[in-house]
């Protein structure tokens, strides 16, 4: 997206902030976000000031708004691959790569790096299969489970895919999470009005449950198919 789709999806987002948030008041809204009324956030709605990442940040550190914006932008993005994608023309089978994300505290972006260690055969997804369920290839990622945490859900070595273009924690659903720095693959749970990472492994003193809110913890995609050798 060019800058002027991001700032239309902004406003979007922000007049639905705006009603979540403090039912249609703009001024009370504005209050919220720390000025003196609503008139700076009328101007943003109107496009007459850019809806500035400060904003962004403010608005997704209030209760219940983490993620409100990347959601969005990621949803759209999901939108805009899958229509410029053709099954048609593709290959029958979509390879992957395992790789490993370098993840930085507090940031919705990663770094990905083959991972050197790993010898086997790429995943393979027939793309009949991809097509079934909405998933563009270039959202897929293939990585490798590196510590127990899942165990018995997923064991040390086993091949994951997670989908880059859904982000929105869903009660049950296992993410791969960028956790104030740290890579957790954890299952979504709700706990009154706030979400928990929670480990599938029964020592839960060794895997606690750990809080996922503020802009330290940001889901980086959701877990979609696995491949293990344990039965």
């Amino acid at each position: 997206m060019d800058e002027s789709q991001i700032q239309e999806l902004r406003r979007t987002r922000l007049a639905d902030a705006v009603k979540k948030v403090s039912g249609g008041n703009v001024t009370a809204f504005g209050r919220l976000l720390g000025y003196g009324g609503g008139a700076f956030v009328r101007q943003m709605l109107l496009g007459n000031r850019a809806v500035s990442d400060k904003t962004v940040r403010r608005i997704e550190a209030m209760r219940g708004m983490h993620a409100w914006f990347s959601q969005a932008a990621a949803s759209q993005s999901a939108r805009e691959a899958m229509a410029a994608f053709d099954f048609e023309t593709g290959p029958l089978v979509y390879e992957l790569f395992p790789v490993e994300l370098r993840v930085s505290p507090g940031t919705e972006g990663y770094t990905v790096c083959p991972d050197e260690t790993d010898e086997d055969a790429p995943l393979s997804l027939h793309k009949h299969w991809l097509a079934r369920r909405g998933y563009a290839p270039g959202q897929l990622l293939a990585l490798r489970v590196k510590n127990p945490g899942m165990e018995p859900s997923l064991c040390v070595g086993d091949m994951f895919v997670i989908n880059t273009a859904d982000v929105t924690l869903r009660e049950g659903r296992v993410f791969a999470v960028n956790f104030y720095g740290e890579l957790l693959v954890r299952r979504a749970q709700r706990d009154g009005d706030g979400w928990w990472l929670v480990a599938d492994n029964p020592d839960q003193a060794r895997f606690p449950r750990k809080a996922c809110s503020g802009p330290g913890c940001v889901p980086l995609g959701r877990l979609v198919f696995k491949q293990s050798e344990s039965i």
